[in-house]
C-alpha cells in the first residue's frame, strides 16, 4: 500500500555522533522530568510478556559462556541497527552479562576475530541480531560461517531468516519471528527484536514525541524498500548513523515526530518506546509483518498497514 499524501514534514538535523552508550541523554535531558506515558499505551502484563523471552536467552547466554569470556560482535548496518546494539548492551548489563565488543564493520572484519578465534574454547561468540540473513543483505550469514570455520561456540542473537542458513553454520541461531524464519530455521529458538527490550523494560527518556503530532514519513531508500513511490517529503532517518552510532540520538530524532509513517522496523519500534503513533508499512519481504505478527500486535500505539 503506498503512504499517504503528505502535509507538511521536516528533516530533522543529523544526530551528534555520542562518544558514550552510557548516559546518551544530555545533562539537561538526563535532569528533566521523564514524560508520563499515556495509560492507555502502557500495559503491564504485556511488557512482563515480552521480557519472558529475554530472560530465557540471558539463561542461555549465562550457562553457554560458563568458563568462557563473552564477544560480542554488532551486526553491520544502519542507524536503527546502532538501537538494537544500544538495546543489545542494556540487554547484556542488565543481565551482568560482562563481555567485550569488537566492530567487525561491513567489510567481515575477520583480521579482528582470528585471533580470538584460534583460542580455541575460551571465548563465546555473540552475534548481533537483525536482517543480515537475506538476499539484500548477507553480513551475518557470511560472518557467522566464518567464525563456525573455528567453533561451536557462537550464539545468533533474534534475526529474520530471509533464506535458509547454510548447515555448517555451528551454534544456536536465534529467530526474532513465529512464521518464515521458522520455517527456515524450525530450531531456533525464539525470541522478541532485542529493540523491543527497552519497550519490554518500559525504559523512559527525557524527551518525548511531539506534542502537536508533527507528521513524519519515514520510508526507506535501500534494498529492502517495497518500491513505492514516496512522499517528496520523505527521509529516510536510518541513514543519518550506522550500527555503532548511539541508539539514544536515535531515539532522540524520532521524538521529533509526533505520528510516523514507516517501513523501517526500528523507527516504529523507536515510535512505540517513546509512546508516538506509528503507521507501520511492509518492505519488499516478510520481515516487517512476521515481526509484527509475532511480537507488536499488543503495542496500542503501532498499527501494521493492510
Amino acid at each position: 500500500m503506498h503512504p499517504p499524501s503528505p502535509g507538511s514534514a521536516h528533516a530533522p538535523s543529523r544526530p551528534p555522533a555520542a562518544a558514550m552508550l552510557f548516559p546518551a541523554a544530555s545533562a539537561a535531558e538526563r535532569a528533566a522530568p521523564r514524560p508520563a506515558l499515556d495509560p492507555a499505551l502502557d500495559n503491564p502484563d504485556q511488557r512482563a510478556a515480552l521480557l519472558r523471552p529475554f530472560d530465557a536467552l540471558a539463561a542461555r547466554i549465562k550457562a553457554e559462556a560458563e568458563g568462557r569470556r563473552v564477544v560480542y560482535i554488532p551486526n553491520p548496518g544502519n542507524f536503527g541497527d546502532g538501537l538494537i546494539r544500544f538495546a543489545t548492551k542494556r540487554f547484556l548489563a542488565d543481565h551482568g552479562i560482562r563481555h567485550i565488543e569488537v566492530n567487525v564493520g561491513f567489510r567481515g572484519g575477520r583480521y579482528t576475530l582470528t585471533p580470538l578465534l584460534l583460542q580455541r574454547g575460551r571465548h563465546l561468540f555473540l552475534y548481533g541480531g537483525g536482517g543480515a540473513w537475506s538476499d539484500a543483505y548477507g553480513f551475518g550469514h557470511a560472518i557467522c560461517r566464518y567464525i563456525s570455520r573455528f567453533t561451536d561456540s557462537l550464539i545468533v542473537l533474534p534475526s529474520t531468516y530471509g533464506f535458509v542458513p547454510h548447515r555448517g553454520i555451528r551454534g544456536t541461531l536465534y529467530r526474532r519471528d513465529e512464521f518464515q524464519s521458522r520455517e527456515r530455521r524450525p530450531d531456533a529458538p525464539f525470541c522478541h527484536d532485542m529493540a523491543l527490550y527497552l519497550y519490554a523494560i518500559g525504559e523512559r527518556y527525557g524527551f518525548a514525541p511531539r506534542a502537536d503530532e508533527r507528521v513524519g514519513y519515514l520510508f526507506r531508500r535501500d534494498r529492502e524498500s517495497a518500491g513505492q513511490d514516496l512522499p517528496p517529503q520523505n527521509i529516510d532517518v536510518s541513514e543519518a548513523g550506522n550500527h555503532m552510532s548511539n541508539g539514544c540520538d536515535f531515539l532522540r530524532t524520532v521524538a521529533g515526530y509526533g505520528r510516523i509513517h514507516t517501513d523501517r522496523l526500528h523507527v516504529s519500534i523507536a515510535g512505540a518506546i517513546l509512546g508516538g503513533k506509528v503507521r507501520l508499512y511492509r518492505g519488499n519481504y516478510f520481515k516487517i509483518e512476521a515481526i509484527y505478527r509475532s511480537s507488536m500486535t499488543g503495542i496500542p500505539n503501532i498499527s501494521l498497514v493492510d
